[in-house]
């Protein structure tokens, strides 16, 4: 177990390295496009104010104040916090089938620590480091990436499986990061107090400019409370999620495969069919690798665990032969096994994937 836990931790490293580098390019497009976003839409819509002779001045809370300050918070907070957060669900669960393949490992768990760690050696960056902003930005990318990470994990687990949660922590930490932006643009262009009124306005609790002293330390507070967001509300996520996996793992209930999505991971791996539309562990244990004599190559971190028919249209379908896909024969996107065009199954027998999802 130790040796497959290192294993896997290496090849959630290595994930990072040779299948995510979408994930630093849209970082990279995200912090350049946002910054043209609020460029560009503050410049028209001053030019657009002196055109028709209206003040942008934060004035008080008159009607037209609060419609400028309503209308920046949808177009520089909202929207874009909207957008990277469908970016991350669509990234992750894409019709490729990411859930299903590059993030399938047997322990989920081993998704989380290479952002996990870098959060780490970047607070630690923060707290003694004369420069903190190279920190902190780090700090944003690998918090961005451990949101990445916790929602395929929130794919793959089978208790307390909620994806909608992680989405919506999505989207409130790239909120924060956007609001980070404004404020930091907002003290490039000079328009520093203007950003302040609006967070007057706002009623924000805190000082947008101001910092926060620990000790002998001092840290920007908005900054601080962007980069701990996406910890603390994964932090909870995941605390919970542990605790109804204890419960899973001491109930051990039947699980009828109907009920796992494509991708997730079923807890009591490997199973058999039980005859009652659901299954339950085996004693055998499952295989790391198909044998040979399959002729099919999967991914080494994915779980070969044997599946039946949900449907009852195959008796054994865990006894299906499988091999190379041949011209014209149905094949199964996950691992390549090929199937008889007369078979009639729903479930890889070789991986577990469903083939009927689309």
């Amino acid at each position: 177990m130790a040796v497959q836990r290192r294993r896997e931790l290496t090849e959630s490293s290595q994930l990072a390295v040779h299948e995510e580098q979408w994930f630093l390019l849209d970082c990279l497009l995200a912090v350049v496009g946002f910054a043209g976003w609020v460029a560009v839409t503050g410049a028209f819509t001053a030019l657009g104010a002196r055109e028709v002779g209206v003040s942008l001045a934060i004035e008080g809370t008159s009607t037209q104040t609060l419609g400028i300050v309503a209308a920046a918070t949808v177009a520089w907070l909202v929207l874009p916090g909207l957008a990277a957060a469908y970016r991350v669900r669509s990234r992750v669960t894409n019709v490729s089938g990411n859930v299903e393949t590059r993030y399938r490992f047997e322990s989920p768990g081993t998704l989380l620590w290479p952002p996990a760690a870098i959060l780490a050696v970047a607070a630690v960056a923060i707290a003694v480091s004369p420069v903190q902003w190279p920190a902190y930005g780090v700090a944003f990318v690998a918090g961005a990436h451990l949101l990445v990470r916790t929602t395929a994990f929130s794919y793959r687990v089978f208790s307390f499986s909620y994806p909608a949660l992680v989405h919506a922590a999505s989207f409130v930490t790239f909120t924060l990061y956007a609001a980070v932006g404004v404020v930091q643009l907002g003290s490039v262009a000079g328009a520093s107090e203007m950003v302040r009124d609006a967070a007057v306005v706002l009623d924000l609790p805190i000082d947008v400019y101001g910092s926060v002293g620990v000790g002998p330390f001092a840290f920007p507070t908005l900054m601080t409370v962007a980069a701990a967001t996406p910890v603390v509300l994964v932090g909870g996520y995941l605390v919970v999620q542990s605790l109804a996996a204890f419960y899973v793992r001491q109930t051990e209930p039947t699980i009828d495969r109907k009920s796992l999505r494509a991708g997730q991971r079923n807890p009591f791996q490997p199973t058999i069919a039980n005859g009652a539309g659901g299954v339950q562990p085996s004693s055998k244990p499952a295989p790391s690798t198909p044998s040979e004599d399959q002729g099919t190559n999967v991914p080494v971190h994915i779980q070969t665990t044997r599946v039946y028919d949900p449907d009852g249209e195959v008796a054994d379908a865990a006894g299906i032969e499988t091999g190379p896909a041949g011209s014209g024969d149905p094949q199964c996107r996950t691992c390549g096994a090929g199937f008889s065009r007369g078979t009639e199954i729903r479930f890889c027998p070789n991986c577990g994937q469903r083939l009927d999802d689309g």
